[in-house]
Order: C-alpha cells, then sequence, then structure tokens
C-alpha cells in the first residue's frame, strides 16, 4: 500500500501517513484499534481478511480473553465512521464463518498539504481564591486569563489552550480533572491558588498531566509587584516561561502514548486506580498480619480488567494489573508465585507497547524487588521512572523502602518526604513510615503526640503501633492498632483486640495473634512470614527461624524488607540471622 496515495472508500478519505480519516475535508474521529483494523483492511487490497488475520496482525497472535468481542467492537465503529448502514452495509461486508472484507476503495494521488504537528492540549483553569477576601476574585481569574493567554501566544502550534471562557465554566467546579479530560479532550490541567498573608501574595501553581492525574510540574511565587495589574503581568509571565519547557518536554514523551484509545477503557483505569490507591498505601506487614480486606484490591482488578477489553493495547491498563498482581501479594492475600509471574508479564507488556511509560517501569521495578531480590535493576527501573516523571509519587515511596532496605537512610527518608509532599492527600503518612523503618521509633510517637490525632491516614496509626510496641508502650500500641482497624472499617476485630488486651495484657494479645494466624491458615493462604514475625516478638526463635527458612523458600515479597522489619530487631547480631540474610542477598 503506498501511503502517499488518497485512499476513498465512497465519500471517506483514510490518509495514512496522518493517521486520519476525513469527509468532506472534516476529521472522522476513530479510535487507534479501528483505525489500525481498517488500514490493514485497506492493505489487503479487497482480499478476504480472517479473524485470525487479524489477531495476528494487532495482537501479535496473542488470544486475549475476549478478542472476539473486540473485533465485534472495532468492526462495528468502522461501519459507523463509514456512515454504514449496519443490517446492510454497503462497504465493510461480513463473510459468515470466513471473516471480512473491505470493497469500493479507490487510489488516487494524494494532494500535497503541509502536516500539522499534534498540539498538546492544556486547560488553564480559574485560580482558587484562598486569601479569605472575596474581591480577589477577579484577581484569581485575571491571573489565570494572563497566563493562558502568554501559553497560547509563544508556542501557538504546539501547545493548545482552551479558550479561556471554557474554562471559566469550570470556576468552583465537583468535577474531577478526569472529567474534564474526557469532557473537553486534553492532556494536562494547569491549576492554581493565590494566598495572602499580611501583606505578602503567595501563588501557588501545578500542572497536572491528565492520564494517571500525576502532578508534573510545581512552583509557588511571591510577586515583587504591589499593584494587581503588575502581579498579574509579573505572575502570568513567570508561570508560562517556567511551564512552557515542561510543556515542551511532556509533548515529546507524550504525544507517543497519547493513542486514540476508547475514551471507556481510559475511564475503567482510572477508577481501577482509585480503589488500587485507596487500598495499596497501607502498612503491607501491618495490612497481612490483620488479615485487612481486599475488596478494594478485588474492584481495582475488575477495572483494569474492563480497561484491557476495551483496547487490548492500552499500556496503562497493563500496569494496573501488574500492580494489583504485585500488591495483592505483598498485602498477604495470595503466595508469590501467584502473584508476581503475572507482575512481571503484564509490567513487560506494557514496557512492549509503551518503552517511555513512567508507571510501567514502576512497575517492573517492584517485581524486582520484592520477587527477584535484585537490587541493582529494581533500582534502575525506579530511577528511569521517575526520570520519565520526576513527579511519580509511588514511585519516590516505594524506591524509598529499597533504599532504607540498602541501609542509605538518608537517601530513602528523602524519598519519603518527597513522596508526602508531591501528593499529600494519598501519601500522608509516608515520611514517619520511613522513621520507622530507620529504627527512630521516639520520634515517630514525639512528633504524632506533638500533633494530635486529628484526621490522620489510616497508615499513620498503623506505624504508630509498630513504634509503640517497640518502645513496649504496650498500652499505646493498642490504642494505635485499634484506632488503625476502625480507619479501616474493621470495627470487630479492633473490639476483639482491646478486649484481649484488658482481660490478659500483651502477652495474651500476642498470643491471640497467633491463635488468629493458625485458624486463618487453615481457611486459605498465610504467608509463612507472618509466623516468624510473631514467634519473633514471642521470643520464640527456634520457631521464628522455622518459618524463616519457610518464607525463604517460597520467597516471601516482604523479605526484601527484613532489614528495616521491626520485629527481628533483637535477632540482627545473631549468625543464624545474618545468614538468613545472605540468602536474600544482602
Amino acid at each position: 500500500m503506498n501511503t502517499h496515495e488518497a485512499i476513498r472508500i465512497g465519500n471517506i478519505e483514510l490518509d495514512v501517513e496522518r493517521y486520519e480519516l476525513r469527509r468532506a475535508g472534516q476529521r472522522i474521529r476513530l479510535e487507534r484499534l479501528p483505525m489500525e483494523l481498517l488500514i490493514f483492511m485497506v492493505s489487503r487490497g479487497g482480499e478476504l481478511v480472517t479473524r485470525a488475520d487479524i489477531v495476528r496482525v494487532l495482537w501479535s497472535g496473542d488470544a486475549f480473553r475476549d478478542t472476539d468481542n473486540s473485533i465485534n467492537t472495532a468492526i462495528r465503529k468502522i461501519r459507523i465512521a463509514l456512515g454504514e448502514n449496519p443490517d446492510d452495509p454497503k462497504y465493510l461486508l461480513t463473510i459468515k464463518g470466513k471473516g471480512y472484507r473491505l470493497d469500493g476503495v479507490r487510489t488516487s494521488p494524494a494532494q500535497p498539504q503541509a502536516a500539522a504537528p499534534a498540539a498538546v492540549r492544556v486547560l488553564v483553569l480559574p485560580f482558587e481564591n484562598k486569601s479569605g477576601d472575596p474581591t480577589q476574585d477577579g484577581f484569581c481569574d485575571a491571573l489565570a486569563d494572563e497566563t493562558s493567554a502568554n501559553i497560547g501566544m509563544l508556542y501557538a502550534e504546539q501547545i493548545y489552550v482552551i479558550a479561556r471562557t471554557t474554562a471559566a465554566s469550570y470556576r468552583r467546579s465537583n468535577k474531577s480533572i478526569a472529567q474534564m479530560a474526557h469532557e473537553l479532550a486534553v492532556d494536562y490541567v494547569l491549576e492554581g491558588s493565590i494566598a495572602r498573608e499580611g501583606g505578602r501574595v503567595r501563588v501557588l501553581a501545578q500542572l497536572i498531566r491528565c492520564t494517571g492525574q500525576a502532578q508534573v510540574w510545581g512552583r509557588a511565587y511571591e510577586p515583587v509587584a504591589s499593584g494587581s495589574l503588575d502581579m498579574q503581568k509579573e505572575v502570568g509571565t513567570a508561570l508560562a516561561r517556567d511551564v512552557l519547557p515542561t510543556l515542551a518536554e511532556q509533548q515529546r514523551s507524550m504525544l507517543a502514548r497519547r493513542l486514540p484509545i476508547d475514551p471507556a477503557a481510559h475511564d475503567a483505569y482510572l477508577h481501577g486506580r482509585y480503589y488500587w490507591l485507596r487500598r495499596v498505601h497501607f502498612h503491607p506487614g501491618f495490612a497481612a498480619h490483620h488479615g485487612l480486606s481486599g475488596e478494594d484490591f478485588t474492584r481495582a482488578l475488575g477495572y483494569f480488567e474492563t480497561a484491557i477489553e476495551r483496547d487490548p493495547t492500552y499500556a496503562l491498563g497493563y500496569v494496573g494489573l501488574s500492580n494489583i498482581y504485585g500488591s495483592t501479594v505483598t498485602h498477604g492475600l495470595f503466595a508469590p508465585s501467584q502473584g508476581y509471574p503475572k507482575a512481571r508479564e503484564t509490567a513487560l507488556r506494557a514496557l512492549e507497547l509503551d518503552p517511555d511509560l513512567p508507571e510501567a517501569h514502576h512497575a517492573l521495578a517492584g517485581v524486582h524487588y520484592f520477587y527477584d531480590w535484585d537490587w541493582r535493576k529494581a533500582e534502575a527501573e525506579f530511577l528511569e521512572a521517575l526520570h520519565l516523571n520526576p513527579n511519580l509519587a509511588e514511585t519516590s515511596r516505594l524506591y524509598a523502602r529499597l533504599l532504607m532496605a540498602q541501609g542509605r537512610e538518608t537517601e530513602g527518608r528523602a524519598q519519603f518526604e518527597r513522596a508526602e509532599r508531591l501528593d499529600p492527600l494519598t501519601f500522608d503518612g509516608s515520611r514517619i513510615f520511613g522513621l520507622v523503618l530507620s529504627g527512630r521509633y521516639e520520634e515517630v510517637t514525639r512528633e504524632f503526640l506533638t500533633e494530635g490525632h486529628g484526621n490522620r491516614s489510616p497508615l499513620i496509626y498503623q506505624v504508630l503501633s509498630i513504634a509503640f510496641e517497640a518502645q513496649r508502650a504496650y498500652k499505646e500500641a493498642v490504642e494505635a492498632t485499634v484506632d488503625a482497624l476502625t480507619r479501616c472499617n474493621d470495627f470487630a476485630r479492633a473490639e476483639v483486640i482491646r478486649t484481649v488486651w484488658e482481660a490478659g495484657g500483651y502477652d495474651a494479645l500476642l498470643q491471640w495473634y497467633l491463635q488468629d494466624l493458625l485458624a486463618r491458615r487453615q481457611l486459605g493462604y498465610t504467608s509463612p512470614l507472618l509466623f516468624a514475625e510473631i514467634y519473633a516478638r514471642l521470643g520464640k526463635q527456634d520457631e521464628m527461624f522455622h518459618w524463616l527458612d519457610v518464607a525463604l523458600a517460597e520467597r516471601s515479597s516482604r523479605l526484601c524488607e527484613l532489614r528495616t522489619n521491626t520485629w527481628f530487631d533483637r535477632y540482627r547480631s545473631t549468625g543464624r540471622f545474618r545468614n538468613v540474610e545472605k540468602r536474600i542477598g544482602y
């Protein structure tokens, strides 16, 4: 097929080089998978195309769970784009029991046409007024307008800025970034806020990438000018100047991954991310020890599977699957052999589809860390993910755990703090998580008690329970455990723990934990590392080492963090324990 020729199917023109379908000069929207199928059928010159041919070309011969449905959907969308009656098609014909044939294809020399570069689409939202002065609303809107105009004028061909009148309609909107992105087909949202403290004005701004809703740039400004108009020009110019290099870099790396996928696939991915994030950022040891519900993981898995079914070449969908397969193991729901081979397979599939996808490098790093115990490869993948997106908070936090396990405490704590700074809502508690891993228990409890309880994340109470027990503050440890479980909606377990503690003290509670693990082991998978931990807490070395041997045999994922596992602190100096560490690869 000569891609320099204009290809016509009835009154529809297919421009293969521009990957575009047009009718009377107007672009017809067609998603990536149906477009590739159409181009493939055109290349066959009216010959029969079997479903096996389609699977071979579009999916490299891999038979996904719902390939048949995906082909049917693609055929239906092509017919809609061609304006065909699906009950009596003229051009795309179904040959029963055989496959499909595309008739009526004509070619002619294409007219010379300048290829317009695809532009990154940006929405600049009205800035949020946090000054407490309603009269500043106009200044907030004007600053957004000035920033929008500056960005649009400087790189008009490369960056398309949504009209300010449209942006204004989203003022004080409750819609999420994902909803705005879907409604306006934007790639990035620039949002900000303005606060006044005395005579000082402080402007905060951040650029959000709609795919994955990750922050890719952020800055704070304190303008020197005093007049509103001068401040507007000063900050608006500075914002445009600072954000443009990031947008230009993002354009180079993101346009390759921003393929015209089925919107429903992306919607499903975002839903899956919501449930995965809500559950995965617990302390994995605490979650496994208390058998916290995996319902959020199950929901997330369903959404990620839906994303792949809607578009089997959607790289982020495979990242989501990899995250689920790995995190359900580290949180104690499945054996490593059940999860991590699948986590590796789906991470590699994501990288095959998009080698520059930072989330995919993060997913593969998790496999190298938790399952392979290959610190060098894991760190290389973490660093690559952070190189591609320095503001990927979840990567900073997991990379921090690797650094801590390697004894690089200063670097690890810096990454924990970075994660919490980048995304304080989702990653609240990351910093004190790092303090617990470094054994700074007094610092953790002192800081927490100084700040008071408040509305804190479950993770904070989970690590507090560990810090208090490590200091033998058993009453406080029980209270923190009960608080953590209550915030995880496990009210029944919280009440039992409180009752056992009040009746028999902490030794009785540890014995109850052991009996609980033994009972759970009769019903389903229970990590052998959990038994090693409880026997360590009970001071029973022989039983502890027995279960460590079992955990080594199955490559229990959290063994990679044995060096920072609080429960084994008193045994680290023994030769037998050092031998276990050597078998892990330390």
